[in-house]
C-alpha cells in the first residue's frame, strides 16, 4: 500500500492509501472505537459526521426500497431468509417483510438498533463478524452503502459467504472508483468520509467476493432500479414544487450516464453488484 491523497475538508485530514496491484484503497484515519461514530447524533445531524434520519423519510424511501425488492425477487422471490447489514432504523427491513420476506437487520449502532425496536422491527445491534448469525440462516444478504464501512474486506466477505445458503445472494452497493466520476474528482470525491474505511471497484470487489466463495456476478449500473423509482422518491421527499425541472434533468442525465460503461468502467461511479453463492 502507498500514500495516495490527504483529504483535507476533515479534521483530522483523511489519509488514503491504495494497493498497486489490486486498486483497493483504504482510509488510514481511524477513530479508537469505529462504533463513537454511529451515536444518535450521526442520525440527527448534530455530529460531525452525519447520516439522514431515515424515520422522516420512510415514505419517499420506501418507493425504491420496493423497486430493489422487486429486482431481488426475480432471483430469489419470497418467502426466503433476508438480512439487511447496516439496516439504520429497520426500515428496508420492513419492506421487505411487506413484500413477503422473513427479514432481520443488523447495525453496529445501539441507538439506531433501539429506535428500530421501537417500531417492531426485527433488528440485532452486531458486528459482521462470523459467529453473529449460525452458518446459512440467510438466502439474501444486503449491503446498501455498507461495505466501505467494514473494517476488514476479506472477513467481511468470507463472513458474508457463510451466513448465505447455497446459492444465496448478496447485494452489495458501493462506490466503483474505476468509475470516470471518482478519477476525475480525486480527493474531492464526495464518497471520501470518516466512517467509510475502504474504496472499491467493480473489478477488486469481484475478485474479494470470489475468493470467499461466490461464483457468479451481476453489475448494475447506476443502481438495480429505474429512474422513475428514483424521481418518484425525489417527488415523496419534498413538496412537488420545490423539486425544480433542472434538478430532475440533473438527476436523469446522471442516472442515463451510469449506462455508458464498458467492463467494469463506466462514466458514474454508482454501481450495485449481485453476487451469487
Amino acid at each position: 500500500m502507498q500514500t495516495l491523497y490527504s483529504v483535507n475538508r476533515f479534521s483530522p485530514a483523511l489519509e488514503i492509501w491504495f494497493c498497486e496491484s489490486c486498486g483497493l484503497q483504504q482510509n488510514r484515519t481511524l477513530p479508537a472505537d469505529l462504533s463513537t461514530l454511529y451515536d444518535e447524533g450521526y442520525y440527527t445531524g448534530t455530529a460531525s459526521y452525519t447520516y439522514e434520519d431515515e424515520r422522516k423519510q420512510e415514505e419517499a424511501n420506501d418507493i425504491v426500497w420496493q423497486a430493489r425488492l422487486r429486482t431481488i425477487a426475480r432471483s430469489k422471490p419470497a418467502p426466503a431468509r433476508f438480512l439487511d447489514v447496516g439496516c439504520s432504523f429497520g426500515g428496508f427491513v420492513a419492506a421487505a417483510e411487506r413484500a413477503g420476506y422473513t427479514a432481520t437487520g443488523l447495525d453496529l449502532s445501539a441507538f439506531a438498533v433501539k429506535e428500530g425496536k421501537k417500531r417492531g422491527r426485527n433488528l440485532i445491534q452486531g458486528f459482521v463478524e462470523p459467529q453473529t448469525f449460525a452458518p446459512e440462516s440467510f438466502d439474501i444478504v444486503s449491503l446498501i452503502e455498507v461495505m466501505e464501512h467494514l473494517p476488514d474486506p476479506k472477513e467481511a466477505a468470507r463472513t458474508l459467504s457463510g451466513w448465505l445458503r447455497p446459492g444465496g445472494l448478496a447485494v452489495i452497493q458501493t462506490a466503483n472508483f474505476d468509475g470516470r466520476q471518482a478519477r476525475r474528482q480525486g480527493s474531492n470525491y464526495h464518497y471520501y468520509l470518516p466512517g467509510h474505511l475502504y474504496y472499491y471497484s467493480a473489478r477488486n470487489l469481484k475478485n474479494l467476493l470470489r475468493q470467499a466463495g461466490f461464483s457468479r456476478f451481476r453489475l448494475y449500473r447506476p443502481v438495480d432500479f429505474s429512474l422513475k423509482a428514483k424521481l418518484q422518491k425525489m417527488r415523496k421527499q419534498a413538496e412537488p414544487e420545490s423539486v425544480s425541472a433542472g434538478r430532475l434533468l440533473r438527476t436523469s442525465f446522471y442516472h442515463i450516464q451510469g449506462w455508458i460503461s464498458m467492463k467494469d468502467f463506466a462514466l458514474t461511479s454508482s454501481m450495485v453488484l449481485y453476487a451469487f453463492k
